[in-house]
């Protein structure tokens, strides 16, 4: 469906090209030049062509179409996110900031085929890893941070995210509803952007990894902090243990 798609799309563009010459001919009363038109038709295959190129590593990179690589992501998200709380299974969500770029195949080959690695818009990459504990997670985690050049980890899951969420509407005194995945995602987005904010503003700079998760769940007070730290943008100073090359570090 896909080549249909692009012979189709590339058909249309070599004619609209032909019937532009032929018009620009005809309007100036000039003679119709074989090696021109050729000429002309060649230099619209490849631009065409090469418009399908960048279209198709954009993901990887992350740096064309980002409109629609934004709006596949939150799909991705919310619909994973879906399932989870449809059917009780667990999600873990591991935003990763690298010291250089990483393509997001390089990032999926340490994890199962059922994971999926897409670019938030802030720059970091996002492990999605259903029917997946925190606690199951820590080996592949790890293995990415000890082979690949990652800065910093932060890990949440759905549970941490709702948990967050209630504690806002109890904090807020907002009556109780039951929380959407557009909620969860949107919660996922800010709490993440904070916390790497926050990673920014304190960690001391190592060349270690370190892996944060995004608060201690089931912490009334934690859960508090962090609700102050995403209504005033100033999030506590983090901890983080240095003898490893990659460690969890709880907030």
């Amino acid at each position: 469906m896909r080549t249909i798609h692009y012979s189709i799309r590339f058909a249309i563009v070599l004619v609209l090209t032909l019937f532009f010459y032929l018009g620009v001919s005809f309007l100036f009363h000039q003679a119709v030049q074989l090696p021109a038109l050729i000429t002309l038709l060649f230099i619209a295959l490849c631009a065409e062509r090469l418009w399908v190129l960048l279209e198709w590593i954009g993901p990887v990179v992350g740096t064309m179409n980002k409109k629609k690589q934004e709006q596949e992501q939150k799909q991705i998200v919310e619909y994973l996110m879906e399932c989870s709380m449809r059917y009780g299974s667990p999600l873990v969500i591991a935003a990763m900031r690298s010291k250089k770029r990483v393509s997001l195949h390089v990032v999926w080959r340490f994890l199962r085929k059922s994971d999926i690695v897409v670019r938030s818009t802030a720059g970091y990459l996002l492990a999605l890893m259903p029917f997946t504990t925190l606690e199951q997670s820590t080996i592949a985690l790890k293995r990415i941070t000890s082979q690949l050049p990652i800065k910093e980890m932060v890990v949440t899951d759905v549970n941490m995210l709702q948990s967050l969420i209630d504690a806002q509407r109890t904090h807020d005194n907002a009556e109780v509803t039951v929380n959407t995945p557009r909620e969860l995602r949107r919660m996922c987005f800010q709490a993440l952007d904070a916390k790497f904010a926050a990673i920014t503003s304190s960690r001391e700079k190592t060349d270690n990894t370190v892996i944060y998760t995004l608060f201690e769940p089931g912490t009334s007070e934690a859960q508090l902090d962090w609700l102050e730290a995403l209504r005033y943008s100033k999030p506590d100073a983090l901890p983080g243990v240095k003898d490893e090359n990659s460690t969890i570090a709880p907030l």
